[in-house]
């Protein structure tokens, strides 16, 4: 299994190195999530290899009590490149 390292504390500023996030190629049809720190997988349970190449609207965080409207609104402002500001409830890979 390839490992790829968490190039956080090595790029990012100390500001920012203990937020989750992941790093997307907008120039690809589904804005695919390129990279992914540790953080993130802590987060979410799901790995680094499970994360990559998702869309970056993080449809694999849905789930039940995931509200469409907010869904919607986050496609819009990722795929459209604007800034919104969005409340919805993502779940853990082991449903939590």
């Amino acid at each position: 299994m390839l490992r790829v390292p968490d190039l956080t504390q090595a790029v990012l500023p100390d500001s920012v190195q203990h937020r989750k996030f992941v790093i997307a190629n907008a120039r690809v049809e589904n804005c695919a999530i390129i990279y992914c720190n540790d953080g993130f997988c802590e987060m979410t349970g799901f790995s680094r290899p499970d994360i990559m190449q998702k869309p970056c609207t993080c449809d694999f965080l849905h789930g039940d009590l995931t509200d469409k409207e907010a869904i919607n609104l986050v496609a819009q402002a990722v795929l459209g490149s604007e800034e919104r500001k969005v409340e919805i409830t993502y779940y853990r890979k082991d449903g939590e």
